[in-house]
């Protein structure tokens, strides 16, 4: 897919959603997209971790100990807790579809919170949003205080 089209996707993107271009292109320079078939397992639950992904085109279903607890799309960043925290994958992602894909390492999204203004906050709440959408599936908000 041609730059000025990743370009378009990200900027529609939540997390992205108030970057320029620029950028987004500077973005794209710092990672690199893939393709993946449907039904490839993209990471496993319990797996190490060293990227995060944002979806541009295709599904993928989520499970957490065998069970799908959300399905993610066009837009949707999958494995930011991992990279952030340094630990092991939360979940396990399957693709439902062909999906095309931006990959960050960690080294590449410290690089571009450094560099693109305002990143490191939406990031900051998209965590917490994914934090208060598993409260709200288990019930107990007091998980996560």
């Amino acid at each position: 897919m041609p730059q000025r089209q990743q370009v378009a996707q990200l900027s529609n993107v939540p997390l992205f959603a108030h970057c320029s271009k620029r950028e987004l292109s500077r973005l794209l320079s710092l990672g690199r997209t893939e393709t993946v078939d449907a039904g490839h397992t993209l990471f496993v639950e319990g797996a190490p971790s060293s990227n995060m992904y944002v979806i541009l085109t295709g599904t993928a279903a989520v499970k957490k100990g065998g069970r799908r607890i959300a399905r993610v799309g066009p837009g949707d960043v999958v494995g930011e807790l991992s990279v952030i925290l340094g630990g092991t994958r939360t979940a396990t992602v399957q693709a439902e579809t062909p999906i095309e894909w931006l990959v960050l390492d960690q080294a590449s999204l410290r690089a571009a919170i450094d560099e693109v203004p305002g990143l490191g906050w939406h990031l900051l709440q998209s965590v917490a949003a994914r934090l208060d959408q598993a409260s709200k599936r288990t019930g107990n908000r007091n998980d996560f205080i």
